[in-house]
Formats: C-alpha cells, structure tokens, sequence
C-alpha cells in the first residue's frame, strides 16, 4: 500500500471525493481514480486493486481487491471492536444463566457444552475463556470489507466485518458483527451484535440482535430474534425467536410461530 500521489488527489477532488486528511489514504500500486466518486474518506481509509466506491462514507476500513461500496451512508469503525465475537446470548433462559459467547468459528457442540452442561463448571469456564480469547483477537480499529464483495444501498454500517464474495444491499442498520464468506444481507434488515456464518441469509425485513446465523441459514419474511443461536441450515421466516438455541435443521415459517427459551 501506498499514499496518493498529488495527481490523483486533484483527480479524486474532481470526481466529487473528498478527506479528512488526504495523507491517511492509502491505496494500491495498480490504483485507479476513475473508480472513486463522490465519497467521504474519513479516518484511515485502505483501498486494494480493482475496488468501485461511489456515493459514500467511509471511516477506518480496509477493502479488499475487487469490492463494491456505492451508496452506503455510513461505512464506519468508529473505534477498537471485535465485530460480533464475545458477544454474550442469553439463549434457553430468558433471565440468563446459560449464556453462550458468540465468535465466529462457534459450532452447535461447543454451544450445547457452555450453555447446558452447567455441571461440569471447568469446562463450561475453560470454553468461555476461549471464546473470549478469540474476541480479543478479533479486536481492531479498522473494519473490513473482503474481496469480491458488494454493499448497495445501505443506511449504516458501524464495525461490521465483511469477508469474501458478501452481497449485503438495502440493509437499514448492521452494528457490531461479522459477514461470513458468501453470505447475504438483504432490504430493510437490522443486525446488531451478530455473527453470520458461511452461505448464510438475512433477507427481507428481517431484524437479528445477539445472535449467531449458522452456515447456510435463512432467516427470511420479517422475522424477528434476539439472543437466539441458529446453527447450520436452519430455515425460519414470519415469526419470532427469543432466547432459542435454534440446533441444525430447525425450521419455522407460519406467522403465529413464537419460539420462547427453548432447544
């Protein structure tokens, strides 16, 4: 990576870019200007090859070779996060008691340990200390935004990890998370505090806080969770999920499904 040269910042003046400080932009060897229109660049910005940003604002993130970022209100890390990992669900017991730490390479069986098996306390300590582990060393000040992936038209986000070949358009609001690989955030969606695994889908008004969405899992058609733990090809749409520890294959689609402190 490199800074700008003093061309190519005229050139970016001229296509309606702007920066906080021009010296905090850095950008590959292979950069091309005609890319890069009518955004706000403001903390430090890290631009790979083969990347097309136009019509937004964007704070402290690093995006990788081949992304797209067009019209995006915020794209912002306002400060140190670890994108979703540590976050703390309070899944079977609404009141708590059998929390589960999310991070990103979680599975349903370390899952099931930390949050049933409250018999056996060392093992349920020693996994919370590696979740916690493994938050700390998510931790960073810049986001990123991974190769080949596109964001459109989205309202805000704010410390949100995207990695490869993501497609996240129409979203209202993602906050503290991570994307995983291939996965897709769809219109009017509201994430906070989430991992989504690989494949995963969060589409269509649907709203996730304190959750895990496991590998391939749709989550579709304005359904509602929180503190709610979907593990691998689970599939719900229309109704609402509080405090489930959703295992592999659970399915739920009729608007009158409330699925409340359960496995």
């Amino acid at each position: 990576m490199r800074r700008l040269k003093k061309g190519e910042v005229t050139a970016l003046v001229a296509a309606g870019n702007s920066a906080e400080n021009w010296q905090d932009i850095l950008v590959a060897d292979s950069f091309s200007v005609e890319n890069i229109r009518g955004c706000r660049f403001e903390g430090r910005v890290e631009i790979e090859q083969g990347v097309y940003l136009a019509n937004s604002t964007i704070c402290n993130y690093h995006i990788c070779t081949g992304a797209r970022v067009e019209s995006v209100l915020r794209l912002e890390c306002q400060g140190q996060s670890s994108f979703g990992n540590g976050v703390k669900v309070a899944t079977v017991n609404e009141n708590g008691g059998r929390t589960a730490i999310i991070y990103r390479e979680l599975t349903s069986q370390i899952a099931y340990i930390m949050t049933m098996m409250r018999n056996r306390p060392q093992a349920t300590d020693r996994l919370k200390a590696l979740a916690k582990e493994q938050a700390e060393r998510s931790r960073s000040s810049m986001g990123h935004i991974g190769n080949n992936s596109t964001i459109l038209g989205v309202k805000f986000i704010r410390e949100v990890n995207v990695e490869e070949g993501v497609t996240i358009e129409g979203a209202s609001l993602m906050e503290n998370g991570t994307v995983g690989r291939n996965a897709k955030v769809g219109i009017d969606v509201r994430a906070r505090d989430f991992i989504t695994d690989n494949d995963a889908t969060v589409d269509s008004a649907s709203s996730i806080e304190r959750c895990f969405v496991g590998e391939n899992t749709v989550i579709a058609n304005g359904f509602t969770a929180i503190d709610t733990l979907f593990f691998a090809n689970c599939h719900c749409e229309n109704g609402e999920a509080a405090a489930v520890f959703a295992g592999p294959f659970t399915v739920s689609h009729h608007k009158s499904s409330l699925l409340i402190a359960g496995i």
